[in-house]
């Protein structure tokens, strides 16, 4: 079945509009309270030592590519998600999965040349393999595509995250 491009809009929209729903209620503090998950924002562990850092004069790269490093990974764990239940509402619409694809690597490109190309690749790689996993009735904290992308992330080297 071909897609036509009104059902890719409204593939791209739906993503679109999921993410801004997500981050205006992460920026308004009206989501969930406190969460114990370590890809909320206020969960790094490595800021306030940095911080402690810097304002002794001291400068501690291999501590500001960690900071990096969580803050990507806080990143990337629900967006991942988010792609992981695009991907399941466009396989329950029948549409071309093949054309999501292009549309989720036009958006994260794979092919930059850098370590960015490989958080991409697997946020991709995640949200198509784990897509029936995904429940419309759970936060992306509760999810646990968000936990494995987040496992995957902190399990990468740090150095691959300076110049981030």
């Amino acid at each position: 079945m071909t897609v036509t491009f009104i059902q890719l809009f409204f593939a791209k929209t739906c993503f679109m509009a999921s993410t801004l729903v997500v981050a205006s209620l992460c920026l308004s503090g009206q989501a969930a309270v406190a969460s114990d998950k370590p890809w909320d924002f206020d969960n790094n562990i490595y800021r306030k030592p940095l911080h402690e850092s810097i304002e002794n004069g001291g400068g501690n790269q291999e501590l500001l590519n960690k900071k990096i490093q969580w803050d990507v990974c806080s990143d990337m764990a629900p967006s991942t998600d988010r792609m992981a239940f695009t991907v399941k509402v466009v396989k329950e619409s029948q549409s071309s999965l093949d054309e999501l694809r292009e549309l989720f690597e036009d958006e994260w490109p794979t092919d930059v040349g850098d370590f960015e190309d490989d958080i991409n690749r697997k946020k991709i790689e995640l949200a198509f393999e784990m897509a029936e996993l995904t429940n419309d009735d759970e936060t992306s904290d509760e999810s646990i595509v968000t936990q494995a992308a987040w496992d995957w992330c902190i399990a990468q080297d740090p150095k691959h995250f300076e110049g981030f």
